[in-house]
């Protein structure tokens, strides 16, 4: 919450709370502004314009009151915090306590500094007024939140659009790179020298990836057995690099191969794992792919972190955890022991999002 927030909050009750006593006070505000004609042809008015102003007065000191209590009570500015049930439950309590309390208080101190009337007269229409206001102010401060809930959402939701598309950028700009395309095509032509036949598998497997990066943007979910054969060609290409220093195991489910999941997953999470431990012949890298029971894919590492960690943009699983949340509600895992770090993110049934990717 900011100062700048808190103070918008301020005017806004302030204007309902004038507005809601000149309501409740309409036919004395009529009278009041009839004493004027009725003083100059003689006539007298039957309340004082004193008393008329300290009505209103009191009615908006109450009506405000009660809005900043709520206030910390419900904290509307937050849009990112859901009120619970037993909150809305005692915010609606302490806003009729603090309506009646403060009612009987403010008028009881008006009446000691003015001549009051009979303090027993109209009862059931001061009863009648204070529920009129607590119910103004609970739908008006919910409301409110209501509002600030939608505004959150879409700065949460331009936040993330933002955020993915920097991470598929860069996704993107770390498969065609100079440097990659350099270290693909060098490969290439050390194989078409040894082994002509590798040389054409790797160039199936470099255009695999550099086709399914490209069209990776236009899905929000991919089937999983899409997903896992551009992995296949990724892994292909980068155990040029590695030999047997990078050793990869598949464990797949095929009942799975029709569930989805966010495109470039996989290569992401491999990707973190080539680029946070050490890969070599004397601490070779293991990692698993595999499909769980609990409807989840898992990519497990051996964690041998490297001397000298290369920089990152420290955004990867960050985004990919509210990819998740935003897509389907569901969190990943993140799992770290002495010798071993898992990243578990949840496969989505068959039929979920299918509309949004077709």
């Amino acid at each position: 919450m900011t100062k700048k927030g808190f103070r918008r909050y301020i005017a806004i009750v302030a204007l309902i709370s004038i507005g809601m006593s000149l309501l409740v006070h309409f036919n004395s505000v009529l009278y009041f502004f009839e004493s004027g004609v009725n003083n100059f042809r003689g006539n007298s008015s039957p309340e004082t314009n004193d008393h008329v102003l300290a009505e209103v007065f009191v009615t908006f000191l109450v009506a405000f009151c009660t809005f900043l209590i709520n206030f910390y009570i419900v904290n509307p500015l937050d849009g990112l915090k859901k009120t619970g049930p037993k909150r809305i439950i005692f915010s609606i309590f302490a806003t009729l306590a603090s309506v009646y309390l403060l009612s009987d208080l403010f008028f009881a101190l008006k009446s000691l500094l003015s001549e009051a009337e009979n303090p027993n007269k109209f009862v059931l229409l001061y009863f009648f007024r204070d529920s009129f206001m607590a119910v103004v102010v609970l739908v008006c401060i919910y409301i409110i939140k209501g509002f600030y809930e939608k505004q959150a959402v879409l700065i949460e939701n331009e936040k993330l659009s933002r955020e993915n598309l920097q991470s598929q950028y860069q996704s993107l700009k770390n498969q065609v790179s100079p440097h990659f395309l350099f270290n693909s095509l060098t490969a290439l032509k050390e194989l078409i020298d040894d082994d002509q036949g590798i040389a054409r598998d790797y160039v199936s497997h470099l255009s695999q990836v550099l086709r399914y990066t490209l069209r990776s943007n236009e899905y929000k979910t991919v089937y999983l057995k899409d997903e896992i054969e551009s992995a296949k060609s990724f892994l292909f290409l980068i155990n040029m690099r590695y030999g047997s220093n990078l050793r990869v195991d598949f464990r797949i489910n095929e009942s799975y191969n029709n569930h989805r999941l966010p495109p470039m997953v996989i290569q992401t999470l491999i990707e973190n794992a080539v680029k946070h431990n050490e890969i070599s012949r004397r601490n070779p890298l293991k990692i698993i792919l595999m499909t769980s029971n609990r409807n989840s894919f898992i990519v497990t590492n051996t964690l041998q972190k490297k001397i000298s960690l290369e920089p990152g943009t420290g955004i990867g699983l960050n985004n990919l955890s509210k990819q998740y949340e935003l897509l389907c509600g569901e969190e990943i895992v993140i799992s770290r022991s002495e010798n071993e770090f898992s990243v578990e993110v949840p496969l989505l049934k068959p039929n979920c999002n299918e509309s949004n990717n077709s």
